[in-house]
């Protein structure tokens, strides 16, 4: 993904089209943004994202749904507000005291600051709110939360975030509403800040990588030792790993040369694929590109691999030349001619037969 170089603006939101996954690469169709979004400000034009800045209000929504944080808002960064509750025993995210829409925040955030002290979210005032007319965006959140707590169960520790239905006390929305407006003029004095981590670290950083899953798999690795295990077997959409089979794979590096975070790498002779685990953000690009079918995601993964970002093998071959037509090609066994030889040789040498050999 790119520094941002594409932008559009709608006052304190911004969308990066450069480093939107979906822009990145043509056949991708993520469209979570689209779907949530409760004024549907994002459009679909020629299979690219793009957003209509007068349709657009600046409730940040959707800004937990994008994988690749191509979504921000100027006056609010998660990933800030993530790092500055780090300390906290306890936190509880309010739209009515210290947080915009909890669309803001995805799996990654509520999995980092659950691990890091108690958390809790207030729903109780999602029924009724003009975001969420359609309910898309309190489904939204709820799945992410469920989710997280499900990542707990099966990681065997005793993690849990808490849902507040009920809304405060009408004699206390006063004091709550003191305590918001003191919130916003910290944010507005220390706006910079606020919105310093992402874009600073799309700046200047090599990484591709999203910064929420930088902090997750930090976060991740503080406290793995309360880890019952490290190893999962079913699918998830935080981590993922990948396979390549051997037999279909042609080497032809395309899978490397359209991954947006680097996951995947060539061999230092080129003859082979390596595969970083945890720099993959599961876009699904290497699946739909690679022509053989021969890459695919496995159900399962190990977290020490993923957040001490274990490099492994994917695949290797041996290149050899083929007899045919002189260039070198991955060798599987048999006789060392390429798939395109075979291929021609199969299906048409049979034109090239003499009258005389018929």
């Amino acid at each position: 993904m790119a520094v941002n170089s594409f932008i559009q603006n709608s006052n304190l939101f911004s969308y990066s089209g450069t480093n939107c996954v979906r822009n990145d690469y043509f056949h991708n169709s993520c469209q979570i943004c689209v779907d949530i979004c409760p004024e549907n400000a994002f459009h679909i034009i020629r299979n690219k994202l793009t957003l209509y800045e007068n349709e657009c209000i600046e409730c940040a929504a959707c800004m937990g749904s994008c994988p690749t944080e191509a979504l921000q808002l100027k006056s609010f960064d998660p990933n800030t507000f993530v790092a500055s509750v780090a300390e906290e025993e306890h936190v509880s995210l309010s739209c009515k005291k210290n947080t915009p829409c909890l669309g803001v925040f995805d799996q990654h955030h509520l999995i980092t600051m659950a691990l890091e002290g108690e958390l809790s979210c207030d729903l109780s005032h999602c029924e009724g709110c003009h975001l969420n007319a359609e309910g898309k965006v309190e489904a939204f959140i709820r799945s992410n939360i469920n989710k997280t707590n499900l990542f707990f169960e099966k990681a065997g520790i005793e993690y849990e975030v808490s849902v507040i239905e009920e809304k405060e006390e009408e004699n206390e929305r006063r004091a709550l509403f003191r305590t918001a407006i003191e919130k916003a003029k910290e944010s507005v004095s220390d706006e910079v800040a606020l919105a310093s981590m992402t874009q600073e670290h799309q700046v200047s950083s090599d990484s591709n990588e999203p910064l929420k899953y930088i902090q997750l798999k930090a976060v991740i690795k503080k406290h793995l030792s309360r880890f019952s295990t490290t190893k999962f077997d079913t699918p998830s959409d935080l981590f993922f790993e990948k396979t390549i089979e051997f037999e279909a794979c042609t080497n032809c590096g395309d899978c490397i040369q359209f991954c947006p975070t680097d996951a995947l790498s060539a061999t230092s002779d080129k003859q082979g694929i390596l595969l970083t685990a945890g720099h993959c953000i599961g876009c699904g690009i290497c699946d739909h590109i690679c022509k053989t079918d021969a890459i695919s995601t496995k159900s399962e993964y190990d977290l020490v691999t993923i957040v001490y970002e274990r490099t492994h093998q994917l695949v290797h071959y041996e290149m050899v030349m083929c007899h045919e037509c002189r260039c070198p090609y991955p060798y599987r066994g048999g006789d060392p001619i390429c798939d395109r030889c075979k291929d021609f040789k199969d299906n048409f040498t049979s034109m090239f037969t003499l009258a005389k050999d018929l």
